[in-house]
């Protein structure tokens, strides 16, 4: 018999083998597994985290991170052997209850997620690309703007979860801390003009299953579209000179996508932003997210 439950920080690591599995599937030579990322503790800890568990063996897991009138799905995964029943609809229903929250995630392009988001209120909104650089495809000062100038912030200034929070429309100072914390970030402030146009963070220690020595740019938010693609370009410039890889996830009204594909980044995959929302909760031409696990 099926158990749904909340999760334990024992459920950890079979909880990452969920995740392994519908990962590496039918890749011929997967990577090692590897370490549980640090990051579904955060949620574990700070959000929302449950199973789908049968004879003490865990078959699913969902995950959520609600901050301020926002909910945000950071995990839905079940065991490839197990997909396309009611494991995901009934941990979705408890990830993001009907508690009046605006509820969005990230869905992949397997139309099964889809459609189950979908059903449970969430309405497409825009692609979301994922975007991958090798340093070694173009020079770092190819991003380099004279007009942008780069100030480190430091990583407890409350304002830097402030100007977050007006141009990402979250306050969550929790992530912000778990970024510095967990993934090396370096916060940085963007001026133009002698004035502070926006901010980013470059997350030196944010690699991935593929790539473990990635560095991972976002968030990255400006007050105003026009000095968007500018400031995104001299962030990656400044990150560039400091890592091999880099990764950004970029929507898709964003105006750097283009200037960035020109530059040399290539799209590895696509995910599309799905909200209960009537209208966006931020402005997407102003706005990085931090990627699939927090945004």
């Amino acid at each position: 018999m099926t158990i749904y439950r909340p999760a334990t920080e024992a459920d950890l690591g079979p909880i990452y083998a969920v995740f392994y599995q519908n990962e590496v599937l039918d890749t011929p030579q997967p990577p090692a597994m590897g370490a549980v990322p640090s990051y579904l503790l955060h949620v574990l800890q700070t959000g929302k985290l449950v199973v789908a568990e049968d004879g003490g063996q865990i078959l699913a897991y969902a995950g959520a991170i609600m901050r301020g009138a926002i909910s945000f799905l950071t995990d839905l995964f079940v065991q490839p052997t197990r997909q396309s029943g009611q494991l995901g609809k009934t941990l979705l229903q408890m990830a993001l209850p009907p508690d009046g929250l605006t509820h969005f995630t990230l869905s992949s392009s397997d139309p099964r997620a889809q459609a189950l988001y979908i059903r449970a209120g969430m309405q497409p909104q825009w692609p979301c690309f994922a975007l991958h650089l090798e340093q070694s495809a173009r020079a770092w000062h190819t991003f380099a703007d004279p007009v942008v100038e780069i100030s480190e912030a430091e990583p407890d200034d409350p304002t830097l979860a402030q100007w977050d929070a007006q141009i990402g429309g979250r306050l969550r100072p929790l992530e912000h801390s778990y970024w510095v914390r967990e993934q090396r970030a370096v916060p940085l402030w963007l001026r133009r003009r002698g004035q502070i146009a926006g901010y980013a963070y470059i997350r030196l220690g944010a690699g991935n299953l593929w790539h473990p020595d990635t560095c991972v740019l976002g968030p990255i938010g400006v007050s105003a579209p026009e000095d968007a693609t500018a400031c995104v370009l001299a962030a990656v410039g400044w990150a560039a000179q400091r890592a091999a890889v880099l990764h950004m996830d970029v929507p898709g009204p964003h105006p750097c996508l283009a200037p960035l594909l020109d530059s040399g980044f290539h799209i590895r995959y696509v995910d599309t932003l799905v909200s209960t929302a009537a209208a966006p909760f931020f402005d997407a031409r102003c706005y990085l997210p931090s990627g699939g696990d927090l945004f």
